[in-house]
């Protein structure tokens, strides 16, 4: 049975349900510019180079591309349990949870949980500290923010709150909390990864096996960081304890998690010096450029012209 009624008569099997909010009518301008800006325009750039790469046998970034695509089918039973709701107007790729997915969300995972996956999978086999893996998190977080916002200023989407704001949302529309345990869930998928791949790699069909890697990562990192503070904005308590316990308990818990995932990769040295804005600026070079720009970060190396770009 699917929910015809919301509000405080939500059908059984449902969570609480809020109504559409009137103020989420994006333009078809807004809705295809956000459908590229949130991963169409880059997967559509990664999928041929995925193809090349796998004809000569490099197959990860494939497999990473179609498991971020798996991944999605995730995505409305996080919108329920984080509060999200869609504009309506928005075109449909499916249904669940009594919920309409829209399309921009298959390539937007393929983007985050499966090149991010890819990136964090060979950045950590390219060997990083603890203190650059940490790094690496906050970096992922930061571009997960600048992604989003564009949808929830154009309302696209938003974030509904319980008896007030969510937490860490500050007036901008965006709960930060997300941005903690959307980068937890991509650090997840490429430590899995980087333990998983090589048992997989060259053995044909079993290299099937990391599809399910992007997936099994979101569910790991939302689990182990979102817990404390899906339970509060779904709780009959104020929003400032929701903030307190919620927003806090979610900040301890990924702290614990991604500083427990930095030790079972870490190295005690890295043979590089990153940087904040090294870990980030490097997410969104081309493969070629990356390469370079890797060269250039060794400790003693020359600063090249690609590095600096």
């Amino acid at each position: 049975m699917l929910p015809t009624e919301y509000g405080t008569h939500p059908a059984p099997g449902y969570g609480r349900l809020l109504p559409n909010a009137p103020n989420l009518h994006p333009s078809h301008f807004e809705m295809w510019f956000f459908l590229a800006w949130a991963g169409a325009l880059v997967v559509v750039v990664a999928i041929p180079w995925a193809i090349i790469e796998f004809r000569k046998g490099h197959r990860m970034p494939a497999l990473t591309l179609a498991g971020g695509l798996l991944c999605s089918i995730q995505e409305p039973m996080w919108d329920h349990l984080g509060h999200l709701r869609w504009a309506t107007a928005l075109p449909d790729a499916f249904h669940n949870f009594g919920l309409d997915v829209p399309v921009l969300i298959p390539p937007c995972y393929m983007l985050f949980f499966g090149l991010e996956v890819y990136f964090i999978y060979t950045l950590v086999n390219r060997g990083i500290t603890r203190k650059d893996f940490f790094l690496l998190f906050v970096a992922c977080g930061i571009t997960d923010a600048i992604m989003e916002h564009p949808g929830l200023l154009m309302g696209i989407y938003e974030y509904y709150g319980n008896d007030g704001p969510q937490p860490f949302d500050f007036g901008n529309k965006f709960p930060f909390y997300w941005s903690i345990i959307n980068s937890a869930g991509f650090m997840t998928g490429g430590v899995i990864a980087t333990y998983v791949y090589p048992q997989l790699k060259g053995k044909g069909w079993k290299e099937l096996g990391m599809l399910v890697v992007p997936p099994v990562g979101m569910a790991m990192g939302y689990g182990a960081c979102a817990w404390p503070v899906f339970l509060a904005i779904n709780a009959d308590i104020s929003w400032e304890v929701q903030w307190i316990l919620g927003g806090g308990g979610c900040v301890a818990l990924a702290w614990a998690y991604i500083y427990t995932l930095g030790g079972l990769v870490g190295v005690e040295a890295s043979e590089r010096d990153w940087t904040l804005w090294d870990m980030f600026k490097a997410r969104f070079m081309l493969p070629g450029a990356r390469e370079r720009f890797y060269a250039g970060t060794e400790k003693g190396a020359p600063v090249t012209s690609a590095s600096s770009n």
